[in-house]
C-alpha cells in the first residue's frame, strides 16, 4: 500500500506537539518539553513529519564533527589534513506508535538526506552522524550507516559518508 503525502514543517509554537507518542519517554519528552526551546536557542532544528493534519514523526538536527580516525579509509577524503571531518547529526529521530513499520522514518532519512545536500552548499559537511538506540540500528544500516570504531555500546554511534554514497549513485561522465 502506497505511503500518503508526508509534509515536512519546522517546529513552531503554534503547532500542538503534546499528543504525540512514539513509545519512548526521552525522544517524546524532547519533543514536548524541551524542542521548542533548544530551537529558540539555536542548540538545534526540530522538523514535523504530517500526513494531513497529524503528526507521524519528527526528526531533530544538529551541527556535529567526526574523528577521522573513526571513519572507514574508503570513506572520506584521502590526504584530508585535518582531524575531524564536519557533519550533520541527527540528534532525534522518531515516527508515532500508530505509524511505526509504515516507511515514515524512511521518508524523514531522505528529508534528512535532501536538507544535508542543501546545507552543503552553503557549509561544508560531508557526514551525516547518529547516535543510534541499539534496537534501531538495522534501519539505519539498511540507509548505508556504518557504525563508527568506538567502544560505546549504547548508544551507538554511527555515520554515513552520503557525498560517496552520492557519487557511486552518478552515472559515469
Amino acid at each position: 500500500m502506497p505511503l500518503p503525502e508526508i509534509r515536512f514543517l519546522p517546529l513552531s509554537r503554534d503547532l500542538d506537539v503534546s499528543t504525540f507518542s512514539c513509545g519512548h519517554d526521552d525522544l517524546d519528552e524532547f519533543l514536548i518539553e524541551d524542542s521548542m526551546d533548544y530551537q529558540r536557542e539555536r542548540l538545534s532544528v526540530t522538523r514535523l513529519a504530517y500526513i494531513d493534519s497529524e503528526i507521524v514523526g519528527f526528526f531533530t538536527l544538529v551541527t556535529d564533527c567526526i574523528d577521522v580516525k573513526q571513519v572507514d579509509p574508503e570513506d572520506g577524503r584521502r590526504g584530508y589534513p585535518y582531524r575531524k571531518y564536519p557533519a550533520i547529526k541527527v540528534a532525534r529521530l522518531a515516527t508515532s506508535k500508530k505509524h511505526q513499520g509504515n516507511g515514515i522514518g524512511s521518508r524523514m532519512l531522505h528529508e534528512i538526506l535532501t536538507l544535508t545536500i542543501m546545507i552543503s552548499e552553503y557549509v561544508g559537511c560531508r557526514i551525516i552522524t547518529v547516535d543510534a538506540k541499539p534496537e534501531s540500528v538495522g534501519f539505519y544500516e539498511r540507509f548505508g550507516f556504518k557504525r563508527v570504531k568506538s567502544r560505546r555500546s549504547d548508544p551507538i554511534p554511527m555515520y554515513m559518508d552520503y557525498y560517496r554514497a552520492l557519487e557511486e549513485e552518478r552515472p559515469p561522465g
